[in-house]
């Protein structure tokens, strides 16, 4: 790939010309690179003229499975086959509800021989709470209200804006509105959830310019998909000519205009307790104001000078300007109203659930390559693998009121969706743009621990400040900062890269040390045993009360860990090389099960 990378863009002249931007790293700037190269590699295997049509031999369920075994099969891309009812159930499972399924469910699924049986799993999992559990966990993920941040979120901001996710997800309440609810939040972030993601926003000891641009670069990263931090420094012309087409023609001028939807907005803050460790925030908006330039020389923030203004708000996506003098209220009408909300929104779920996105990275949207009828310059491609689809997709989301619920049960019924992550032939890599199989991707740290607890039957209480009742599982703790009180499971989430929503960023790669922490963590490892674990049962110990067979508890093992059946092979080489009494083998078994790659990757 770094190959192809450095031959591509030495062609095309594809390098960043602003290498010393502060916001504009190297790492991003290679991640850049690598990503336009396989955009590149992607367009030049669609329109090669030698293709053999491939005609896919599975039900086309939906819109979805139209446009991707549509173009499969245009393009001469052979499909990967149905998953199996073990590898479709483990799955479903874990993009749904954060966890994989109870020996119980497995077996349940399993032995049904009905037809309709994967809709009506999915129906279960959606009406489940476990449901609203993830998806609630996956927007805060998004939106990342942490009380980490400076103190400024206060423990019960934080909780108030989990449990507002929470709502919207159980209630199936638009999008669109929850959106608008979120731009144009007013009042006690101390006591309502969304005021919270303005205080997120705030920047400490800078001018509140930058609070305002750090306000428009979020909103339009989360609610648009595009960073437009950049053009808040400087102009995109010269800066960005080979990383954003879009953002090559904007000035930093409208990023002002953009950033003035924000200018009359105030935030009273007020300290909760005599150290300041906590900050009561109130937002309101004055009757009149603008974007100004001049700062304080003793303070002049992180961006290069502004000149000008006062500047009045102005859409940058279009040139709308406000209606009335509630500023944010309008943008979040604007923000809604264009059509790139409902693509952002469709495509950040599709990554989700596949893995990846239509146009990946999920906040790297070109708005200059988006339309197969209007084609970029070259060497620029068009960016989403499947415009027609997602734009079918964005239509679809549109006509649902906005329906998170509706979109993800589309995704989940499709056969592309449930294709398996086994391919029948030689890979190539441009596959992976066409979906052709389902993308292998390690579990997030969440998924990992909730995994390793349901499989070890150890499921245990976990204190959260400001929370009523304790909590069972990781992705029902509202931010980073939890469990506060129990440092061994913020040690395995940090491991597997959680981060903080701040300053460290949640990451997905594998490592030795993680690879070492599971195989010789000691809070890992008293989970197999039957008596070591503070006296709490585990499987193994169940197991052993229950006098089940060996090949029997083998056979739970497998299940209870990997969501599937132990092969002849593998119950015939395990019965052979047991050693030491039955608790040992079996805590050997389920030990060694858990440090399988099946156990920690989603296939």
């Amino acid at each position: 790939m770094k190959k192809l990378v450095l031959t591509l863009f030495a062609i095309h002249g594809l390098w960043a010309t602003d290498p010393h931007c502060p916001g504009y790293p190297i790492p991003q700037r290679e991640l850049d690179n690598a990503v336009r190269a396989r955009e590149s590699s992607f367009d030049i295997f669609s329109k090669r003229t030698s293709k053999v049509r491939i005609k896919a031999a599975i039900d086309r369920v939906n819109l979805i499975d139209a446009g991707i075994f549509g173009k499969m099969e245009a393009d001469g891309v052979p499909s990967a086959a149905i998953a199996s009812d073990e590898e479709f159930l483990r799955r479903v499972f874990v993009d749904l509800t954060g966890r994989i399924p109870t020996i119980e469910q497995a077996r349940k699924f399993l032995s049904d021989e009905n037809s309709s049986k994967r809709q009506a799993l999915i129906d279960e999992l959606m009406a489940s709470e476990a449901f609203v559990d993830q998806w609630s966990f996956f927007y805060s993920n998004l939106f990342e209200i942490t009380s980490r941040y400076y103190n400024y979120v206060s423990v019960q901001g934080r909780n108030r804006f989990n449990q507002y996710l929470r709502d919207f997800i159980s209630k199936d309440r638009s999008y669109a509105d929850v959106a608008r609810e979120i731009v144009s939040a007013s009042g006690d972030a101390h006591l309502s959830g969304p005021p919270n993601f303005l205080v997120r926003g705030f920047q400490q000891g800078d001018p509140i310019q930058d609070t305002w641009d750090t306000l428009t670069d979020r909103t339009t990263v989360r609610f648009l998909g595009m960073k437009s931090e950049c053009i808040s420094c400087h102009d995109g012309r010269r800066h960005l000519d080979e990383i954003n087409l879009y953002l090559t023609k904007r000035k930093r001028q409208e990023f002002w205009g953009m950033s003035a939807f924000f200018s009359r907005m105030e935030i009273q803050q007020t300290p909760l307790d005599s150290y300041s460790r906590q900050i009561r925030n109130v937002i309101f908006d004055r009757p009149n104001g603008g974007y100004y330039s001049l700062v304080n020389s003793g303070s002049p923030g992180p961006r290069p000078a502004r000149t000008g203004g006062p500047y009045e708000p102005v859409y940058v996506f279009n040139g709308q300007k406000p209606q009335s003098n509630d500023w944010r209220k309008e943008l979040g009408k604007m923000i809604t109203a264009d059509r790139q909300f409902a693509r952002t929104a469709v495509n950040y779920i599709w990554a989700a659930m596949y893995g990846q996105g239509i146009v990946d990275p999920v906040d790297g949207w070109d708005l200059a390559r988006i339309d197969p009828n209007n084609p970029p310059p070259a060497p620029w491609t068009i960016q989403p693998s499947h415009p027609e689809l997602m734009e079918s997709l964005a239509d679809e989301f549109i006509r649902g009121n906005y329906s998170v619920k509706k979109l993800i049960r589309l995704i989940a019924t499709s056969s592309s969706y449930q294709l398996s992550s086994q391919h029948p032939g030689p890979w190539r890599p441009e596959y992976d743009r066409y979906f052709a199989r389902h993308y292998t991707r390690r579990l997030t740290a969440e998924q990992i621990y909730d995994a390793m607890s349901i499989a070890t039957d150890t499921e245990t209480p976990m204190a959260v400040e400001g929370f009523a009742l304790p909590v069972m599982y990781a992705n029902q703790l509202p931010d980073p900062t939890e469990p506060r009180n129990d440092a061994n499971v913020r040690n395995f989430l940090s491991n597997f890269g959680r981060g903080d929503w701040w300053q460290n960023p949640r990451t997905f790669t594998s490592t030795v040390l993680q690879v070492l922490f599971v195989m010789n963590d000691t809070t890992v490892n008293y989970r197999t045993f039957a008596n070591k674990d503070g006296g709490r049962p585990t499987r193994v110990a169940t197991l052993l009360e229950s006098g089940v067979s060996d090949r029997l508890a083998i056979e739970q093992l497998f299940l209870a860990t990997l969501t599937r059946f132990p092969s002849d092979n593998e119950i015939d080489s395990i019965m052979k090389t047991r050693t030491g009494n039955r608790e040992q083998w079996m805590a050997d078994v389920q030990w060694a099960l858990l440090n399988k790659l099946d156990f920690v990757f989603h296939h």
